[in-house]
């Protein structure tokens, strides 16, 4: 193993992730420093991120300082232990804000939190702390599910509302009482995340040679991973120039249709957009603007952040013949499906908020504009909220469930298991039921103009055996470590699809501050599980990885 060659590599990205870290840095100087006091009342962190800004650039001096006499080699080995590292380490470094200014008190809630950034999954450990009305009190919040075994959850919030200094009224609470900067951050690691740190770092970086390519295949999901171009840094490139020019858009029709929607609100919704993540600077996500033009929007860049982005590149030097393939057309058929059967089961039930009476039943309008938005926010795995689904009847619940598994096109910013695998199997398990009563029949299985050779077929099953040993252990972890069994299966259906929302403890109205300091770190290995496919983490966990060639 190359260690001085990864160790080079590291210390580059870690520099990097430096100037990451100095934007939200800037920005918190800013609030501290430059704007009207009255419209930033909350924490300010402009030393936090000042720490964190040291810790790593003094890291990335350390790697770099160990690996100055590398050989500028990377092979396969070395990458994936290197993509591996990054997606492990990153977290502990961008979570340093969250723990320095104790936003997360709990340095496993700041891990958590980041890696659910930078995984893109958005889920969060952000609740609001509860008091007693009387004495004022900080009290425990519970929560209790009636099932074949009553379970009851009694667990501490984590953010400190922000009162008024001389009435000492609440002013905010919940994610509203974060600091500006650090909710920036929080979206902005989704951004990085989405697209891929590694690929971005590939790229930015073209010290790394060669060995990028190693790099970006161990970095880019779904079962078919093209180069668009013979060189891998000038496809990384190319892939970044159109996430970034999707971005812009976004930003542009959101604050051209909905003129009560700030530049920084309008700015997080974008970078947790396009990337899948769902994060946002309000406790109830995107229900709290209640606009129907930004839902519609946000519906649109969902969409599209779902699709292959390769897509994009051919369709701009006009090779328009290459969208024909059938990944993209079942994902399109995918989502009008789902959403016509969401907005049927809908139609005609009844709004029951979480306290109080029905506020009557959802209208047609209604339905099409919610539950569209539901679907394609469990489908593309954003985890955007605009109601709470988790009083809808069952049945959109189990659709909603088995459509987080499926995610979006392979070479998108979804996640979950891509349409093409699906797809794939489905032709291969055709194939050999088939070949039972028609064996002397030689078929050739493709996914669109490309063959799918035993190779790939082989590596799909694969894939699919992981997703299932991975989802049933998991669960029964979860189940042991004192989860209700709905609750540990929607948790392990978001984590390792990378979604964010789930049901009953995992619901959009709920956030993660219940689960142990074991369950978080067991959730964070579960995300990077499910941002790398499995695959890259599972190769570096076999101990003939490690063992020299002889």
């Amino acid at each position: 193993m190359l260690y001085k060659d990864i160790c080079k590599i590291l210390g580059y990205y870690l520099f990097g992730l430096a100037i990451a870290l100095s934007i939200p840095f800037f920005l918190a100087a800013y609030f501290q420093f430059g704007a009207d006091p009255s419209t930033h009342p909350q924490p300010h962190t402009t030393i936090d991120f000042f720490w964190s800004i040291l810790a790593c650039l003094a890291l990335a001096g350390i790697c770099r300082y160990i690996g100055r006499h590398s050989k500028g080699n990377l092979y396969r080995r070395e990458g994936l232990v290197t993509v591996v590292i990054i997606w492990f380490l990153t977290p502990a470094i961008a979570g340093l804000p969250f723990y320095l200014s104790k936003t997360l008190e709990d340095p496993f809630h700041a891990y958590f939190e980041a890696t659910s950034g930078f995984t893109t999954t958005g889920a969060t450990t952000m609740q609001a702390k509860k008091y007693d009305p009387d004495t004022g009190d900080e009290i425990p919040i519970r929560k209790t599910f009636y099932g074949t075994h009553t379970t009851v959850y009694s667990y501490w919030g984590t953010i400190t509302p922000v009162r008024d200094s001389k009435t000492n009224e609440i002013l905010y609470e919940g994610i509203e009482a974060v600091s500006k900067a650090l909710l920036f951050w929080r979206s902005f690691t989704q951004w990085l995340g989405g697209m891929g740190i590694v690929l971005l770092f590939v790229a930015i970086l073209p010290v790394l040679g060669v060995g990028g390519k190693v790099l970006f295949q161990a970095e880019v999901p779904g079962p078919i991973k093209d180069s668009l171009t013979p060189r891998i840094k000038e496809t990384a490139s190319q892939l970044w120039k159109i996430y970034v020019g999707l971005s812009i858009l976004q930003v542009i029709l959101l604050m051209v249709t909905n003129h009560d929607l700030d530049w920084f609100d309008a700015i997080t919704i974008t970078f947790s957009t396009v990337s899948t993540g769902g994060f946002t600077a309000k406790t109830a996500s995107i229900g709290a603007f209640n606009n129907v033009y930004t839902d519609w929007i946000i519906i649109a860049f969902m969409i599209l952040a779902g699709i292959n982005f390769s897509l994009y590149f051919y369709s701009l030097r006009g090779k328009f013949y290459r969208i024909y393939e059938p990944e993209f057309f079942l994902y399109l058929f995918l989502i009008l499906f789902s959403s016509g059967l969401v907005v049927y089961f809908l139609v005609g039930t009844d709004k029951i908020p979480r306290l109080g009476e029905t506020e009557g039943v959802f209208s047609l309008e209604e339905s099409i504009r919610y539950g569209t938005f539901q679907l394609v926010s469990a489908m593309t795995t954003t985890g955007f909220v605009t109601k709470d689904y988790d009083l809808w009847p069952a049945t959109i619940q189990a659709l909603m469930l088995i459509i987080m598994f499926v995610g979006g096109m392979s070479g998108s910013t979804a996640g979950g298991m891509k349409v093409a695998r699906p797809y794939m199997l489905f032709y291969i398990a055709k194939y050999k039921v088939e070949s039972l009563f028609r064996p002397e029949t030689v078929r050739r299985q493709k996914l669109g103009k490309r063959e799918i050779d035993t190779g790939s077929a082989i590596m799909v099953l694969c894939y699919f055996l992981i997703v299932i040993s991975i989802a049933v252990s998991s669960t029964f972890i979860f189940i042991v470590d004192g989860i209700d069994p709905q609750s540990a299966l929607s948790l392990v259906t978001l984590l390792i699809n990378n979604i964010g929302i789930g049901f009953r403890m995992a619901a959009p109205t709920e956030s993660f501050a219940f689960l142990s300091d074991f369950g978080l770190i067991f959730s964070s290995l579960l995300m990077v599980f499910g941002r790398l496919e499995f695959l890259a983490v599972l190769a570096v966990m076999v101990p003939a990885f490690w063992q020299q060639n002889k």
